[in-house]
């Protein structure tokens, strides 16, 4: 357990006790984006819990999943009323330290393009962009005209 001076603990979790904090980010994602369905719940993998130190109210929690490269995080959500605390900060430490205990060789997250303070947040974190992901939703996506042979 690690805890930062703004008086978060990280901890690691299991999927029971991040369960809640997932529903209110699905609940969330959904609400902004209003798109049903489309924020992940964690599945399988590793969890970390952030708590308040006085209290022990559950503040925030991050997901990741060990691949052969490394562990990829995500997502990771604090609550509203928790926000500006240090809790987002508090977890990714809490990830780093953890990875290097274990041996972890890399841990990666992804952040929407157009999120720049996501971004900004995590370098100076130490993150760096290694590849950018690229996606298309199929049934918006435009379609090249055919062409004939000759034109």
């Amino acid at each position: 357990m690690t805890q930062t001076p703004g008086g978060v603990e990280v901890r690691r979790a299991r999927i029971e006790e991040i369960r809640p904090l997932a529903i209110e980010y699905r609940t969330e994602q959904e609400s902004l984006y209003g798109e049903p369905g489309n924020a992940p719940l964690p599945q399988g993998g590793i969890f970390w819990l952030a708590a308040d130190a006085d209290d022990g109210r559950a503040l925030g929690y991050a997901a990741g999943t060990l691949r052969p490269t490394g562990c990829t995080v995500g997502p990771i959500f604090t609550r509203a009323d928790a926000r500006r605390r240090g809790v987002g900060e508090a977890l990714l430490l809490g990830i780093q330290a953890w990875a290097q205990q274990t041996r972890v060789p890399v841990v990666e997250i992804s952040v929407a393009a157009d999120n720049e303070g996501g971004q900004r947040f995590l370098e100076a974190l130490g993150y760096v962009p290694r590849r950018v992901l690229m996606s298309l939703t199929p049934d918006t996506a435009r379609h090249r005209p055919e062409t004939t042979e000759g034109s």
